[in-house]
């Protein structure tokens, strides 16, 4: 769905201006909250100067081709705002990557303390190679929760340089696809060898 793009009380957007923020839209991925909110700083930005050109005596076709002129390559402005909108991404995944995890541990933590896994296992005692792949997954999962708070203090609050905003939007998509890859296969472990009579063990 293209980004919506309401006239301002400036007036509607011309030819000029609405191409140039088109061409600037194509290059955007990522949420459309923002995007908008982006594409309409620039086109507000661009009328702007336009009208200011108009008002030293320019006609409105070569104002508005000054504005744009000055205002940069289409491509190099949404080359910059993509680099905005893969941090504003990244800081979404860190944030339900914490969610989903904190989740995850607090469940994990409670049926233990209940004692549900042994309702689950019935009379059944787990092996040491069980327990260990257990004791592993926690572990995996404690040190995964702490990476995803220091990413999403480190992307909030931690830095000031998209830069290295950027360095962390690309680490946190790793984090990401090896703590779900990982997660997944000990958790289908965990489920497939759980230590119940007439089921597989681990031993």
């Amino acid at each position: 769905m293209a980004d919506s793009l309401p006239t301002g009380e400036t007036g509607s957007v011309t030819a000029v201006i609405d191409d140039y923020v088109s061409a600037v839209r194509s290059g955007l991925r990522g949420s459309a909250r923002l995007r908008a909110d982006m594409l309409t700083e620039i086109r507000d930005a661009l009328v702007d100067a336009a009208e200011s050109h108009q008002r030293n005596g320019v006609g409105t076709p070569e104002a508005e081709r000054r504005a744009v002129l000055e205002f940069g390559s289409a491509r190099q402005i949404a080359a910059g705002l993509q680099d905005v909108l893969a941090v504003d991404q990244a800081r979404r995944t860190a944030g339900l990557l914490l969610a989903v995890l904190g989740t995850q541990f607090v469940s994990s933590e409670l049926m233990g303390r209940v004692g549900g896994w042994q309702q689950l296992w019935g009379t059944t005692e787990p092996g040491a190679a069980y327990l260990w792949l257990a004791r592993a997954t926690d572990t995996f999962s404690g040190l995964a929760i702490t990476a995803a708070v220091v990413t999403v203090v480190l992307l909030r609050w931690g830095l000031r340089h998209v830069g290295v905003h950027l360095v962390v939007a690309r680490l946190t998509a790793v984090l990401a696809a090896v703590v779900i890859g990982t997660t997944l296969l000990c958790g289908g472990l965990l489920s497939v060898l759980t230590p119940r009579t007439g089921g597989a063990t681990l031993v």
